[in-house]
């Protein structure tokens, strides 16, 4: 079989299972209990205002006919009209949450990747001291942590004893992120908790193997300065196990993105995903 015969068979088996997820999960919003009318008029609308607005909203159509509409509209990249927030379009909210989302995923990238790759590679150089086993245990004990705790504990102290970072990541009225970027610092710290254990200890790991190495044991017998071998030679061959396994880890990043911006109430994807539902 040849390369383009397989490429185009993954994306034929892509495509029928979008379109029966799609289908599936069209049904089960379908069946779930509730009105949308109802929802959008409150308790006290009466049954012909009700009747109306299915009515202009297609409510009334037949399953496949809605459900066809909703399909082309999301291959027109038309999501739609807010149910909660009548007259706005879900494109204009989506879109401004995933700039939210990326930055804040940026941020936490800027601080957990040198991090970890700093003391993981401190770690590999100083292996078996007690330099090497303090870093070890404290990455263990960030990757025991889930989100939420390291989030409280980082609330706890810097937005309720010291008082130096807001308390919540909630962008005032009329405000743009960018004016307020402090508000990223505490979800940012949080997430890198969790993935410094990862990261470091994949870097600690890649060190200590590439320290025991032929080749570095011949330039440390030619003489050569520490420094010199470990930054010159070590660390850009023991940089690739953990290139790959932050690469590895960026689905994950961004789906525990949902559960800190619920517990900061930052205002992304994640907080934007637990209103929805």
């Amino acid at each position: 079989m040849s390369f383009f015969t397989r490429t185009f068979r993954r994306l034929g088996f892509m495509l029928v299972t979008l379109a029966v997820m799609s289908l599936v999960i069209f049904l089960l919003a379908e069946i779930m209990p509730g009105d949308v009318a109802q929802m959008v008029l409150g308790q006290t609308a009466t049954p012909a205002s009700l009747h109306a607005l299915r009515e202009s909203m297609g409510l009334n159509d037949p399953l496949m006919v809605r459900y066809g509409r909703w399909v082309l509209g999301i291959l027109r990249g038309d999501l739609g009209e807010s149910l909660y927030m009548r007259g706005v379009q879900i494109n204009t909210i989506f879109w401004l949450k995933v700039e939210h989302s990326v930055l804040l995923a940026f941020t936490a990238l800027l601080f957990y990747v040198p991090l970890s790759i700093f003391f993981g590679v401190l770690a590999g150089v100083k292996s078996g001291k007690w330099v090497d086993s303090v870093i070890s245990f404290f990455g263990l004990a960030t990757m025991a942590l889930p989100e939420f705790v390291s989030g409280v504990i980082l609330i706890t102290i810097f937005a309720v004893k010291l008082s130096v970072l807001p308390l919540t990541s909630v962008i005032p009225i009329g405000e743009s992120i960018w004016g307020n970027l402090n508000i990223l610092i505490l979800p940012a710290l949080s997430i890198t908790f969790v993935m410094f254990g990862y990261v470091s200890r994949m870097q600690r790991s890649s060190m200590i193997t590439v320290m025991n190495s032929d080749y570095i044991r011949a330039a440390i017998l030619k003489g050569l300065p520490r420094p010199y071998i470990i930054f010159k030679h070590a660390l850009k061959n023991a940089l690739l196990p953990t290139i790959t396994v932050i690469g590895m880890n960026m689905g994950w990043l961004f789906g525990g993105l949902i559960v800190v911006e619920t517990l900061f109430g930052f205002p992304g994807l994640g907080s934007l995903t637990m209103s929805a539902i």
